[in-house]
Formats: structure tokens, C-alpha cells, sequence
């Protein structure tokens, strides 16, 4: 019952964070809305500029020439502007509503990242239709004309000190901005925020810490947590799979991490995944991790689409890979997939592919025997593969030490799979 309490506490205090976020991603939305509509005006007076003029005889070439470049360039710019905007605004709404957990953060930093690109699009287009409108007037008044350049320099450098004072009057420093991230502080933590948007009630997301020296055991609450830094507790749903005897065959019970050997940066406060003691079998300690990853499959599927990348969740422990279905199978206490022929790391080595391979693509490649299956994996991010090939690297290390082997060394002859 308290369980289901603080997950529904947890839910609606994201909810009341996303709601900021959702006011965010609406202000940028409609700046780039203004943004469309202004490049659209510019585009029709830029194909009405080139349709309509017509080039009295005698007009040196060069003249019209640079007329029908600044024109062509301005309404170019202009639809450039026009679609992309549009584009992004579409998609852009799409993403933070059917995305997945987090999709909101990321359609705000993209609809940000890419402002003053396409603002930078819609100021040139402007420039150039001025330009075309100072050639056009020379084109049709001849010396007369120098006065209407005079306006249109005037009109130029008044428009620009202008923005640039009031640039300089709305100036919002960096560290003033307000965002939509509603942010607590943790006191265990040193001062690190917690992003309340970004809050994973249900999240099993691990972070490698520090082993430390076994603690009595204390029953304390735990804080708000982001799913970036939660840290590992112990749990008795979601790894009925993992039985205590078969943990104890591994040489190992604890949850621990090997001293210095998680990721930098990634230290979360009052982690349990090393509180309850080193791994035995003089090979060190265990690597707890978890995660979404891309899974190729194995070609059999006999509906073809066996060779599809599929995200799935992954869950390392004990020197183990398994993978679930979704997330939640592994949150509800669902057995993994592979749960009978699991990913045994002192058998497999994480490899990096190249670029062209795909992006933030590694394989797990048998050592044993080269006729076992090479796994096919992607990560989301170039963040996650590096965490990834960190926690499987470690994992092998402390596994081969446990079974008392060395690289190139394997302990008996693997089983063929079908």
C-alpha cells in the first residue's frame, strides 16, 4: 500500500513538473509559428517582386542580374524558413506527446538548439528582399533612385541599432534563464539537483558507486531521485528470476561494484549497490546495470523481419545478460526472454563498430567459439554506449577472474545453439 502511495506521490509531482515543461515547448512552438507567417509574407512579396517586374530595354545586364539573385535568394530563404519552422512546430509536438519517457525534454532542447539557425534563415531573407527592392528602384528611376537607397540604408541602420538595443535591454543572463526544469536539491548528494520532469517513478535505472565496507542494515526514505542517478536498492519484485541459489553458484550475492571502477561522474548518493558486500570467488565484485538497448534479431523470424533492430530492456547481473520485452515485464516481476540461455560476459567481448555501421553500434562476440551466436546491439545515445561498454568491459574482467580464467582461456567448450 505504501508502495502505491508513493508511486502515485511520485506521478503527480512530475506531472505538475511536465505541465512547465508543456509551457516551454508551447512558447517555442508559437515563436516559431510568428516565425512562419512573417517568411511567408516574404516569400509572396519576393515571387510577386519577380513576376511582376519587367526590365525596361537598355537596363545593364549586371544590374537586373543582382536584382534577380537578392530576389530569388529572399523568397528561397524565405520558404526555406517557411517549411522548416513548420516542420519542426509539427514534429516537434508530436515527439514531446507520443514520444517516450523523457520525449518532452528532448522535443524543447531540439526545438532551442535549432532557434537560432532558422531565426538567423528568416533575418537574411529579409536583408535580401531589401536589396532587391534597392535594385528595383534603380532599375526603374535610374539616378533618381539614390534617393531611395538613402531611405532604404537609413531604415537598414536604424533597424539594426534598434535590435541590437533592445538585444541588450531583454538580455537574459545564463545564469537567470528560468526553464521549465523544476529542480529540488538532495542533501546527500553535494548540492546535485534532481530534474522533477525527468523523474521515472517506476525506474530501475542503475549507476555504478563506490563498493564501501558492509553496513547495518537501516530503514530509511528513500529521496526523489532522477532516473539518471537512482541508485541501486533491493527489491522483492521484478527479480523473481533471480534466484538466490543461483547466485550463490556464481560465487557471489552482493550487488557490488569494484573500487574505482564505475563510470566518472555517475557517483550516486547512498547507493545499496555496494553496501552489501564483495563478490566471492577472489574475482572481485559484480557490476549491477540496466538499460534500454537495440536488439538485431536472429534471423528466424518467420514473418522476415528478423534482421529488425528492437528496443529492448536490459538487465546485467552477476556476470549475466538478459534482455526483457519492455520495461515493464521487468518492473511487474516478468521473466527475461533469454532467461534460460542467458548472456554469460566471460564468454562474450563488447566491440565498438565503426560509423558506418550504424550509429553507437557494438556487437557482444563469442570467444569461445566463433559458430556462436555475435549479438547485435545499438545504444541511444553515444552516453549509453559508453556507460554500456564500460559495465559489460568491467563485467567481463570480474567474471573471468571469478572463474579463474584469462582472455583467450575459456573454462569448457560452449554449447552450439540451433
Amino acid at each position: 500500500m505504501l508502495q502505491a502511495d508513493k508511486q502515485v506521490l511520485l506521478a503527480g509531482v512530475k506531472r505538475s513538473a511536465l505541465e512547465l515543461r508543456q509551457k516551454e515547448l508551447d512558447f517555442n512552438v508559437e515563436r516559431y509559428t510568428n516565425l512562419a507567417t512573417q517568411a511567408s509574407v516574404i516569400a509572396g512579396f519576393s515571387f510577386e517582386s519577380l513576376v511582376e517586374l519587367e526590365v525596361p530595354e537598355g537596363t545593364h545586364w549586371a544590374l537586373a542580374g543582382m536584382y534577380f539573385i537578392f530576389g530569388s535568394c529572399a523568397m528561397a530563404l524565405a520558404l526555406y524558413c517557411l517549411v522548416v519552422a513548420s516542420f519542426a512546430c509539427v514534429f516537434g509536438h508530436r515527439l514531446a506527446l507520443q514520444g517516450p519517457h523523457g520525449s518532452l525534454e528532448i522535443a524543447v532542447s531540439i526545438l532551442i538548439a535549432h532557434r537560432q539557425h532558422i531565426f538567423s534563415v528568416g533575418g537574411l531573407s529579409l536583408v535580401c528582399l531589401v536589396l532587391a527592392a534597392v535594385l528595383m528602384s534603380w532599375i526603374k528611376m535610374g539616378a533618381a533612385a539614390g534617393v531611395v537607397t538613402l531611405i532604404f540604408l537609413i531604415f537598414a541602420a536604424a533597424t539594426f541599432h534598434r535590435m541590437v538595443h533592445m538585444a541588450r535591454v531583454f538580455e537574459i543572463k545564463d545564469i537567470d534563464l528560468v526553464t521549465g526544469a523544476v529542480r529540488i536539491a538532495d542533501p546527500s548528494s553535494r548540492g546535485a539537483g534532481v530534474d522533477l520532469a525527468r523523474l521515472n517513478p517506476g525506474s530501475r535505472k542503475v549507476a555504478p558507486a563506490v563498493a564501501t565496507p558492509p553496513q547495518p542494515k537501516q530503514e530509511r526514505y528513500q529521496p526523489l531521485l532522477d532516473e539518471e542517478e537512482a541508485p541501486k536498492k533491493k527489491r522483492s519484485s521484478g527479480l523473481g528470476w533471480f534466484s538466490p541459489k543461483s547466485s550463490q553458484d556464481e560465487g557471489s550475492s552482493s550487488t557490488a561494484y569494484p573500487q574505482g571502477g564505475g563510470m566518472p561522474g555517475r557517483h550516486p548518493p547512498g547507493s545499496a549497490a555496494g553496501s552489501e558486500g564483495g563478490g566471492g570467488g577472489g574475482g572481485g565484485a559484480m557490476i549491477t546495470h540496466e538499460g534500454h538497448l537495440y536488439k538485431k534479431g536472429d534471423g528466424t523470424s518467420a514473418l522476415g523481419t528478423g534482421n529488425v533492430f528492437r528496443r529492448r530492456y536490459f538487465v546485467l547481473k552477476d556476470g549475466r545478460l538478459f534482455y526483457f520485452k519492455t520495461w515493464e515485464d521487468y518492473g511487474s516481476g516478468g521473466k527475461a526472454t533469454n532467461l534460460k540461455e542467458p548472456i554469460e560476459m566471460h564468454r562474450y567481448e563488447a566491440k565498438i563498430l565503426d560509423a558506418h555501421d550504424g550509429p553507437n553500434r557494438f556487437d557482444l562476440v563469442p570467444t569461445d567459439n566463433p559458430l556462436e551466436r555475435k549479438w547485435e546491439l545499438q545504444a541511444a545515445t553515444p552516453s549509453d554506449l559508453a556507460d554500456w561498454l564500460d559495465v559489460l568491459q568491467q563485467t567481463r574482467t570480474a567474471a573471468l577472474a571469478r572463474h579463474g580464467l584469462t582472455e583467450g582461456r575459456s573454462l569448457e567448450a560452449p554449447v552450439l545453439r540451433n
